[in-house]
């Protein structure tokens, strides 16, 4: 079932029709066969439904037979698709912060999909990405362009041949590796149990050129004015119900201490955005046990 107002801004949709054309497809016929009003590939700033968002990118890579479509398409953008978000990322000092203002603040972009940053004992860190519960199984197209639009940025601070240390997709092995080994490395492994990159020491330290504390103070504070913190909240505790579920129990008590928070303030937040603990952590395992059997 999905989840009610999931939705992400048109900006990701930039490229996409100048790429089908040129692959010899109708953008717009694909577009409202998909359900999405023709008017998002042309607007940056509609909030438009993630799901169709999510067949529409699905649909382009079978009607044009590219199963690397969402890395093709990611040559064609960049994150600036992301809006402020972008911008506060960019004003960050390091890799690092611009990864934890990513992570923070992602749902100001899109509440249809999660990010999340976990930093490791060794000084590295995870970056994790998947689609909300309920949203679509169906997310190989999806998942490989907001990947590789992370790959590409993080190229342009720390060098034109870095590659991150390992590449985790939950999806199977394509026929051909080609396009995925030019934009991930060759530390790709499928069928995984997350979507994510793994990142060293050495890329979260890289500073950031554009670095200005004063303007980073002031885009920060602007997300802060654009997040709703019920939304927010919800957000978090399914990346954690996400990371958790796969190896331990997923109790109320277990989530509410992880996300820094009461269980009632935690019942609370959820009921203002529209959902209960027991109804998000239903979804969120069926989405992981139709992933799975897939």
């Amino acid at each position: 079932m999905t989840p009610p107002n999931t939705w992400v801004r048109s900006a990701v949709l930039a490229g996409l029709p100048e790429l089908l054309g040129e692959l010899a497809v109708d953008a717009d016929a694909l577009a409202r066969s998909c359900g999405l009003d023709v008017a998002a590939l042309r607007q940056p700033d509609l909030p438009v439904a993630a799901a169709a968002v999510v067949r529409l990118f699905e649909a382009a890579a079978s009607a044009t037979g590219r199963e690397d479509f969402g890395i093709l398409l990611a040559t064609r953008q960049n994150l600036s698709v992301l809006g402020p978000l972008w911008m506060t990322m960019r004003s960050a000092r390091t890799v690092r912060d611009a990864l934890q203002v990513l992570a923070e603040f992602f749902v100001v972009h899109t509440n249809g999909a999660l990010i999340s940053l976990q930093l490791q004992d060794d000084g590295g860190a995870c970056v994790g990405y998947s689609l909300a519960a309920g949203v679509s199984p169906h997310d190989r197209q999806t998942i490989e362009l907001g990947l590789a639009l992370l790959c590409n940025e993080l190229r342009m601070h720390v060098g034109a041949d870095w590659s991150p240390r390992a590449v985790q997709l939950g999806h199977e092995r394509p026929a051909s590796l080609a396009s995925h080994q030019r934009c991930f490395g060759r530390g790709l492994s499928f069928n995984q149990e997350r979507n994510a990159l793994w990142l060293d020491a050495a890329c979260l330290a890289t500073p950031l050129a554009a670095a200005s504390q004063p303007s980073h103070a002031r885009l920060r504070q602007l997300l802060v004015g654009r997040r709703d913190n019920a939304q927010a909240v919800a957000a978090k505790v399914e990346n954690t119900m996400r990371e958790l579920m796969p190896f331990a129990p997923c109790t109320r008590d277990g989530v509410a201490r992880l996300v820094n928070l009461s269980q009632r303030t935690l019942q609370r937040r959820l009921a203002e955005a529209g959902t209960t603990f027991q109804a998000l952590r239903d979804r969120v395992r069926a989405d992981i046990a139709l992933k799975y059997l897939r």
